[in-house]
């Protein structure tokens, strides 16, 4: 197969040169990484086609049809493996997902849970209920009444040749046995999934990954008074380019690709 040269982008904690080693000297920086296209997978997490947060919804579902399913297209053409992240319960929703699996999650744990804290603490129910964050009565609505209809958008539907994972242990697995190493991440929310999942950029990069997040492939859950300029999109994509790993774009990646099918 063919390799993938592909520009990243990344926020370098230090001074260009010989500049004064502060905080106003650090800039983002890029290189060029060169992968064999069979040790890459694209992670699609949480790429959904509903959500209780509609302006959220508007986002994802523009970034999920232009962005993220040409995207896909190319990865399968090139032999780059598409790997669907759609969270465990959805995940047990499509056949795929039962590939690599670990016997724990098909038939169920063989030994107990952590004991601590306490199993009503870890719930917060009982006396310890007080510790609950308070939930919207319109999202706690809506997770009794739409969740069960929660899918992966359609333009992003698996294919027979995907994967469909339902924890980090399973895409590792998976890795391990496709000989994966680069793990090219795109879906949502890019402040808490994307990252806090265990088979997120975080946990990933943890056990020795190589992460690239697709900038232009995510968008965060925003607050009122960050939503104007996005900018928990734009915390979420440099704390990946700062502590995790490397972004990139689609545009670039879709050039990467062109040139290599073409070499």
């Amino acid at each position: 197969m063919a390799d993938i040269t592909l520009p990243v982008r990344y926020y370098r904690l230090g001074p260009k040169a010989d500049e004064a080693f502060v905080e106003a000297e650090f800039h983002f920086a890029n290189t060029d990484l060169t992968m064999p296209a069979e040790q890459m997978g694209l992670v699609l997490v949480d790429c959904w086609n509903n959500h209780p947060y509609e302006s959220h919804l508007q986002r994802t579902r523009q970034i999920c049809e232009t962005v993220l399913a040409p995207i896909a297209q190319a990865c399968r053409q090139m032999g780059i493996a598409v790997i669907h992240a759609p969270s465990p319960g959805q995940a047990r929703l499509y056949p795929q997902w039962t590939r690599y699996a670990p016997d724990s999650d098909l038939f169920g744990p063989s030994t107990p849970g952590p004991q601590w804290p306490p199993a009503d603490m870890r719930n917060r129910c009982g006396d310890y209920a007080q510790y609950r964050k308070p939930q919207h009565p319109r999202l706690k609505q809506w997770l009794d009444t739409e969740l069960q209809n929660r899918r992966i958008a359609a333009c992003l539907e698996p294919q027979p040749e995907d994967f469909v994972i339902a924890s980090g242990e399973q895409l590792h697995r998976l890795c391990h046995h496709q000989g994966i190493i680069h793990l090219l991440y795109g879906g949502f929310a890019a402040n808490m999934c994307v990252p806090g999942r265990d088979y997120g950029t975080r946990a990933m990069n943890a056990l020795g990954y190589n992460t690239i997040l697709l900038r232009d492939g995510t968008t965060a859950i925003e607050a009122a008074h960050t939503l104007d300029g996005m900018w928990l999109t734009e915390a979420a994509i440099l704390d990946m380019e700062m502590i995790i790993g490397f972004s990139a774009t689609s545009t670039d990646l879709l050039a990467a690709c062109e040139v290599a099918e073409e070499a």
